[in-house]
């Protein structure tokens, strides 16, 4: 026998008419012909920083003090005479310069890049003093564009007496508020009878153009280094779906999702990914109470192959997390709301900017010209100002905590991660004892967004941190670390998200 699966509606394709023109309009209310996916993209990206670069070149900071005894050490030299190589053979994506002598100073050539590297790696025989470690943190963090440092953060004062403050952490904390990350390669030498540390550390952004040129010009060099990296959200993901039409819903051995009936058309208000954003939209043809009616028959009790029993709402996106240095994972969460109020909010407001009146004369008459522009008339009064209502600058929609709804599958996820840290799965399920019914929600339609946030986390062991950071009489930037982890753990942050409409 089988089974009838609930659906919420039924689709009927007449003249063309398809599900994607009811999506974006008469179903959800709205004449916006706008792509669901264009809004959602819009939404998200509301809620990343800001990042002004000075300029599309990145840049690279050479300590010309004692930093570069260092590549006395013949493998030290023979990594950074690499690295340095590979800087300026790609001169032209980079500004480089030289700190020394309480200055930082561009470092040129006439004959670009031979002169440049003959400095580079003249380095340590023309040694200077007073390296402004501090000011260069600030020069990279004002400038915003990805960098390269080379030094040892030893700062000394003009009384010849070291810094033993955490003077990097605000300047840490600041590129990783930016939605940055920063990686220390860590090399040992000796001065004299101290051990010390040689750092070229990678300020860079998730596209990691600059950590790769890196990695790629330490390629085949000596392995004298250690690898660190200080972030708030390293964590690659990724989905293994059925393709690249199919999310991570419950699918029978042919391929359909036979539980929330999702809408895999390919269409951009059916399913579709935004990976650069670590989220998914989902809109299903089945409502809650259907959802789980459709849920209940599919088990073994039921005569269902034991391959195709349903266990979880989502599955199938896997994280890494042989990368997570600063922080260890200790459990996630789930986190779901209905954030239809903001989103509509937000979308005007976003019509409204884009859709300005333009200020007119006629006959001495002073009016609005929409032209052009018709979609902003709703959003502005007569005098061009933009109505209080919509402007989501200075408030936001209200957004409604949903409980128990879902859970995530902390048990999935460790048996995986103790399986393979490197993928390591997430998935959802439904809390016990939920009906299909969802108080805390205006309407059945409204948007629902579900967060797998961190739950619990705990910072790198202090003794790794001491291990790569510190040495006697200079503790400064294991102390900045440290703090750094200590103030920006990942609680309750997303690292992945699920959208979700009802049709």
């Amino acid at each position: 026998m089988k089974h009838s699966f609930k659906k919420t509606l039924n689709f009927i394709c007449i003249g063309g008419f398809t599900l994607a023109n009811l999506c974006s309009c008469s179903l959800f209310g709205s004449k916006d012909d706008t792509p669901f996916d264009q809004k959602l993209v819009s939404y998200l990206k509301k809620d990343l920083p800001v990042v002004n670069f000075s300029s599309e070149k990145y840049a690279a900071y050479f300590d010309f003090t004692g930093a570069m005894t260092a590549c006395n050490d013949i493998q030290t030299g023979t990594v950074f005479n690499g690295l340095c190589q590979k800087i300026t053979g790609n001169a032209e994506n980079f500004d480089i310069f030289k700190m020394g002598n309480s200055e930082i100073s561009p470092i040129d050539g006439d004959v670009r890049p031979a002169q440049v590297f003959a400095q580079l790696k003249n380095a340590n025989s023309r040694q200077e003093f007073y390296a402004p470690i501090e000011n260069t943190l600030k020069k990279i963090t004002d400038e915003g564009r990805s960098a390269l440092l080379v030094t040892d953060f030893e700062e000394y004062t003009k009384q010849g007496q070291i810094y033993t403050h955490a003077y990097a952490t605000p300047y840490f904390k600041k590129w990783l508020a930016s939605g940055g990350d920063i990686t220390f390669f860590v090399t040992d030498y000796m001065e004299g009878n101290l051990a010390k540390h040689l750092y070229y550390v990678v300020f860079d952004y998730n596209q990691h153009g600059l950590l790769r040129l890196v990695e790629d010009g330490l390629q085949g060099l000596p392995e004298n280094y250690k690898r660190f990296t200080l972030a708030t959200n390293s964590y690659p993901l990724t989905p293994s779906y059925l393709s690249a039409s199919k999310g991570g819903t419950f699918h029978d051995a042919s391929g359909d999702d036979i539980i929330s009936q999702s809408v895999e058309d390919g269409s951009p208000d059916g399913f579709f990914m935004v990976d650069s954003l670590r989220a998914e939209s989902y809109v299903f043809g089945s409502n809650w109470e259907d959802i789980l009616e459709n849920a209940s028959y599919q088990t073994v009790s039921n005569g269902i192959d034991k391959n195709e029993v349903f266990t979880h709402l989502f599955r199938n996106v896997y994280v890494d997390l042989t990368h997570s240095d600063s922080y260890k994972i200790n459990s996630l969460a789930v986190r779901v709301t209905d954030i239809q109020e903001d989103f509509d909010k937000f979308w005007g407001y976003y019509q409204a900017i884009n859709n300005k009146p333009k200020i007119a004369k006629e006959a001495g008459e002073t009016y609005l010209d929409f032209e052009g522009h018709e979609e902003g008339e709703k959003y502005y009064d007569e005098n061009g100002n933009l109505l209080q209502e919509w402007d989501y600058s200075k408030s936001k929609g209200d957004i409604f905590e949903i409980q128990d709804m879902l859970d995530f599958d902390n048990d999935l996820f460790l048996e995986s991660y103790k399986q393979d840290p490197a993928h390591a799965e997430l998935g959802i399920y439904f809390h016990k004892g939920f009906n299909g019914t969802i108080l805390q929600q205006k309407n059945a339609s409204d948007l629902l967004r579900i967060d797998i946030v961190v739950a619990k986390a705990e910072i790198c062991p202090l003794t790794q941190i001491e291990h790569l950071f510190y040495w006697p009489g200079n503790d400064c930037l294991s102390a900045s670390i440290k703090s750094v982890l200590q103030d920006m753990k990942p609680i309750g942050k997303p690292i992945y998200s699920y959208f979700v409409r009802i049709l």
